[in-house]
């Protein structure tokens, strides 16, 4: 684990938190790229689960780990469909509607 330093103590506990999501979770900062990651001790090959988007540990690491756990896969690719189908319809609503200003 070269550049990355195990956290098992934070302000916020996130990083005994982490383990009610799933017992093999555990939070490294990674010094190379000034980063939290989350770990998990259970995949093959390699730990490295994801990169933690947030400055600092705080409820939104539980609630992303939580989010983007493995189990929950299906559930998160079809809220990306949706959203994507959404903003697609939005931008051809838009579309229609900027032509229509067009031709008045």
């Amino acid at each position: 684990m070269k550049n990355q330093i195990l956290l098992d103590c934070d302000p916020f506990y996130i990083s005994s938190r982490i383990k009610e999501v799933d017992e093999n979770y555990f939070i490294v900062f990674n010094t190379a790229r000034n980063a939290y990651e989350l770990h998990s001790s259970a995949q093959i090959g390699s730990t490295y689960a994801l990169t933690i988007p947030y400055s600092q540990l705080d409820e939104r690491t539980i609630f992303l780990a939580r989010k983007t756990r493995k189990q929950n896969f299906d559930k998160l690719i079809r809220q990306m469909d949706e959203e994507n189908q959404r903003l697609q319809n939005s931008k051809i609503k838009d579309a229609v509607l900027q032509i229509k200003e067009v031709f008045k």
